[in-house]
């Protein structure tokens, strides 16, 4: 396996859908998570069109509504958002919410009308916990579930995982989120390791038969840690490396893997 480094994988290119920003690990309020918001939302505005006519005295009331400018829409409250202006009766609101749904940023959105002249507008959006290489590179949320498509300004600083393909989705979809999660729960258990301060993760590799690789360091060095549970084959990869700098010698792979003799670790040396 020749491991990737996500500080260098290269960026994909831009979807051809727009892309909505994310919580962390950028910033908030950043240019490209403005404009991610202001483009949806502009999306959905575009449909809240008036209409609205008088059919008989019996709908001279919906007429008024419908017409005067007291209901016309000032502005539309959206936490993080903007505002766009049409009829507050008027305005189709289901299909709105379906324009919003339908960007893969936005988790969840509802829409209310708040008389006279506003409607608020409240999105969640999914927070990317992983980079995930499926033929394109896709953002992963910590539950596993791939999303959006890695654009050009988005950032890399997120564990990137391999191994998993397209086909592993099409054929098992939720095998493969399953997988992909616990390759998640894997990164943070060793950020959360002391061997983690040394050695920064770069890479979860997930072979076919479900062991899991770690790729560490700037120099690409490969944790062979095989199946669960981790954490004392993190404990022991910590020790390898105090006896690697003891001795000053630098190692190429640190096998774990052995659960018959869990014991015993192998060092293949640069």
């Amino acid at each position: 396996m020749t491991p990737t480094n996500r500080r260098t994988i290269p960026k994909a290119p831009a979807p051809d859908g727009p892309g909505l920003p994310l919580e962390p690990p950028l910033p908030p309020g950043t240019p490209s998570r403005m404009s991610r918001v202001l483009s949806a939302l502009r999306t959905a505005a575009g449909i809240l069109v008036a209409v609205g006519s008088a059919i008989g005295v019996a709908f001279v009331l919906h007429d008024h509504v419908m017409k005067s400018p007291r209901f016309a829409i000032a502005a539309i409250d959206v936490e993080g958002g903007l505002a766009v202006g049409t009829n507050v009766f008027a305005a189709d609101l289901d299909a709105a919410r379906a324009k919003l749904l339908a960007d893969p940023w936005i988790e969840s959105a509802s829409l209310q009308r708040r008389l006279p002249g506003t409607i608020v507008v409240r999105i969640t959006e999914r927070k990317p916990a992983a980079i995930v290489a499926l033929g394109d590179t896709v953002f992963a949320t910590a539950e596993g579930e791939p999303f959006a498509k890695l654009q050009p300004e988005d950032p890399l600083d997120l564990p990137l995982v391999t191994g998993v393909s397209p086909d592993d989705v099409a054929a098992d979809r939720e095998g493969a989120v399953r997988t992909i999660r616990r390759a998640i729960d894997l990164a943070a258990e060793y950020d959360r390791s002391d061997v983690a301060r040394r050695a920064p993760l770069e890479e979860v590799h997930v072979a076919p038969d479900g062991a899991f690789t770690l790729v560490v360091g700037h120099g690409g060095l490969e944790l062979v840690l095989g199946g669960p549970p981790f954490r004392r084959k993190l404990d022991q990869a910590a020790r390898v490396f105090a006896e690697l700098d003891r001795r000053g010698a630098r190692g190429d792979v640190i096998m774990l893997d052995n659960d018959a003799r869990p014991e015993r670790v192998v060092v293949r040396m640069r």
